[in-house]
């Protein structure tokens, strides 16, 4: 089949738009922000992934809270004070990711909610979860609008540089993050989810 998902996302026969299922596996931002009143907020966006290596930026893109276009607390609290940690999602972490992505109010605490431990990151305001094996410290370099199909329905992406990295010291081997040991969580289409368990090596061809 083909179309043109403008015009409609999901025609016959499908039933949901596949959009995500054909985009994916895709890392799952797992964000800790902080409003201009110290309220913290921790909320999983699987839109995610690194953009540079060096110097080290990532992405990550979220909608509106509602169909009034009301920003999400993430994007509310990067506008205000523009940081944010991002902690990796791992399969041990799977329920506690899930719990954190409710929509709750801006005045509750999600690590309380999830039972998750805050501590203290080196470079920014927002805390990491403790439990993470591994988080980013990032300072947000840009926030840009995607324009939807009306104006309450924009996204938004915001960019943020690397200015430091927590890496759980069981994880790294002969002086490399073995990817097995970070068990790190996967979002596939609808409500599929992987982790990375299986791994191969493949060289790039030579000449």
């Amino acid at each position: 089949m083909y179309f043109d998902p403008r015009e409609d996302a999901r025609p016959e026969p499908l039933s949901h738009n596949p959009f995500n299922a054909l985009v994916a596996p895709r890392p799952i931002a797992w964000v800790t922000s902080i409003d201009s009143e110290s309220r913290i907020n921790l909320a999983p966006f699987s839109f995610y992934n690194a953009i540079s290596s060096d110097p080290p930026y990532v992405m990550f893109a979220l909608g509106p809270k509602d169909k009034a276009g009301t920003p999400k607390d993430t994007l509310a609290n990067v506008r205000q004070v523009p940081e944010f940690v991002i902690s990796v999602a791992s399969w041990e972490l799977r329920k506690a990711v899930n719990q954190t992505s409710k929509a709750y109010s801006a005045d509750i605490n999600e690590f309380e909610r999830a039972g998750l431990t805050q501590v203290a990151s080196q470079q920014v305001k927002p805390p990491r979860v403790g439990e993470a094996k591994a988080a980013l410290e990032c300072r947000v370099s840009q926030i840009i609008e995607l324009p939807g199909k009306s104006d309450s329905r924009n996204r938004h992406m915001v960019i943020g540089e690397v200015v430091g990295i927590f890496i759980d010291d069981e994880v790294i081997e002969n002086g490399m993050v073995v990817a097995g040991r970070l068990h790190q969580l996967s979002r596939l289409g609808y409500f599929e989810y992987d982790q990375v368990e299986d791994t191969f090596t493949m060289p790039r061809p030579e000449g």
